[in-house]
């Protein structure tokens, strides 16, 4: 909380001074000290949209469920694919799929979004048939299909690698052997020897996993036109000026944001886990 207060003041301090950039903390000190007593007072929840003054929870809230629901949606879709493509299915289709995500991994975000959303306009103009939105118009009409499936793309490249690698060793230890002897099908091998003992190495990279994603999150929210939090962090000042409180409600849900999503996905793979231990 406090780093994210410091953080958030930073561009308060910097000023033009005579053909240079001055910083003072003075700025600084005094914005904190306006942010904390408006808690109080009610000031700091609300923000300047134009010359209008709107709540900000009434606004944050939605725009933070919007962000979770693109990137929660998005992690699991990826840890589903991966896990179906990098521990059961590798020898027969992850290969190939890894392929392909790996070419498209090369892409910048903002080109492959470029490509994305060329290919729908492409396929509507040569044929007349309408697919899916290049682009959110309204919080009641957003584009879901594309902005998950590119969520999903670079972290699905990054679990089928480290899934299917840590596969290939467990497949070769002694208890998948001596399973393989008992006559034990070759389901039930995957299933509870496999997939069981990578598990553990799917949960550990569910931090690096939401870290990406998250940054990715940043560019998708813009370039789809989703209203999420990054709109409020990002847009918003570089339409009405940077608002102290506006930028510290929005680091502190992004937070919340990583946190909640992080242990989403970490119960969804404990119910898994306790189910198949049964």
């Amino acid at each position: 909380m406090v780093l994210i207060i410091i953080l958030a003041v930073l561009p308060l301090g910097f000023h033009n001074g005579d053909a240079k950039v001055v910083f003072s903390i003075i700025p600084m000190i005094d914005e904190i000290r306006d942010f904390i007593q408006g808690l109080k007072s009610g000031e700091s929840w609300l923000y300047l949209q134009g010359e209008r003054e709107r709540p900000l929870l009434e606004d944050l809230i939605p725009y933070w469920l919007s962000s979770f629901l693109y990137l929660t949606v998005s992690a699991v879709i990826a840890v589903i694919l991966s896990v179906l493509f990098g521990v059961f299915l590798w020898e027969k289709g992850g290969r190939l799929l890894n392929a392909v995500l790996g070419f498209t991994g090369m892409l910048p975000d903002f080109i492959l979004v470029l490509l994305l959303q060329l290919l729908p306009v492409f396929v509507h103009k040569e044929t007349g048939i309408k697919t899916v939105k290049v682009a959110s118009s309204s919080m009641s009409e957003p584009a879901i299909f594309l902005p998950i499936f590119t969520l999903v793309i670079i972290p699905l490249f990054y679990l089928l690698r480290s899934l299917s690698e840590r596969s290939h060793e467990v497949k070769g230890e002694d208890y998948i052997l001596a399973a393989k002897a008992k006559g034990l099908r070759k389901g039930s091998i995957y299933l509870f020897h496999v997939f069981l003992n990578v598990l553990p190495f799917l949960k550990a990279d569910l931090h690096k996993i939401l870290s990406i994603m998250l940054g990715n999150l940043f560019i998708i929210e813009y370039l789809y036109n989703t209203r999420g939090i990054t709109a409020l962090l990002f847009v918003q000042q570089i339409q009405f000026g940077y608002q102290y409180n506006l930028v510290i409600f929005s680091l502190l849900s992004l937070l919340l944001l990583y946190l909640v999503s992080l242990y989403t996905l970490k119960l969804l793979l404990w119910l898994i886990e306790r189910g198949l231990q049964r």
